[in-house]
């Protein structure tokens, strides 16, 4: 499914869609096209956690087998709470909460939604005290969604991470997500031979484009 939407698509959501069963979509989208049976959208919904729905969103395609370049209203599965929020995972910006919106696939052939009931606050990135960056086993780190009260958000959330050496050149990229229970632990890789120096890890949010940077010390 996700190579037919293009390897950007597939690599900035492959890892989270490794913890979402896309074989059992909800019966009823949380996402509906406000024209019905009218629409060109297609819209699939599937639970990632407590706290998440995902909803991937695409344009139909035309007789060439091309997706067709539109954009259109979405609006909500009417169980869907008003205070809900939906945070556009594509274009990496809070949308708003549970009001008709305009889905705009003119230039990309799909968006990514996820529907959480509350607003996620910040992003947490931490390093084990216990376990130093070493240039043979990299850089151990954890991430989580947190909202406003510090607690972890409990579903499937992507983020990209990347090591940047001394100069500023990112020598190690990958788009990861959190497990259905909120949790992310990954370790980012050195090349061979790291030169000594102030290097840095940062993580970027999916949800919002928030970015959170730890400076990091190789410990040979």
């Amino acid at each position: 499914m996700l190579a037919e939407l293009g390897s950007g698509f597939a690599e900035r959501f492959g890892e989270l869609f490794k913890g979402v069963d896309i074989s059992s979509p909800a019966k009823v989208s949380a996402l509906v096209p406000a024209g019905g049976n009218r629409s060109q959208l297609l819209c699939a919904s599937f639970p990632a956690g407590r706290d998440v729905e995902l909803v991937l969103v695409c344009a139909q395609r035309g007789d060439d087998g091309k997706a067709l370049a539109i954009r259109e209203t979405l609006t909500y599965r009417p169980d869907v709470a008003g205070t809900d929020l939906v945070y556009d995972l594509t274009g990496e910006f809070m949308q708003g909460k549970a009001r008709p919106f305009e889905c705009d696939l003119r230039m990309i052939p799909a968006r990514l939604y996820a529907l959480l009931p509350f607003q996620v606050e910040s992003l947490s990135v931490t390093m084990p005290d216990s376990v130093k960056p070493t240039a043979r086993q990299g850089v151990r780190f954890q991430v989580a969604f947190l909202d406003g009260l510090g607690r972890r958000t409990a579903g499937v959330l992507p983020c990209e991470a990347e090591l940047r050496d001394p100069a500023g050149k990112v020598v190690w990229r990958r788009g990861l997500a959190s497990s259905q229970a909120g949790e992310l632990l990954a370790i980012a890789e050195f090349p061979p031979d790291p030169p000594p120096g102030k290097w840095s890890l940062a993580v970027r949010s999916r949800l919002d484009g928030k970015q959170v940077t730890l400076p990091v010390d190789i410990a040979r």
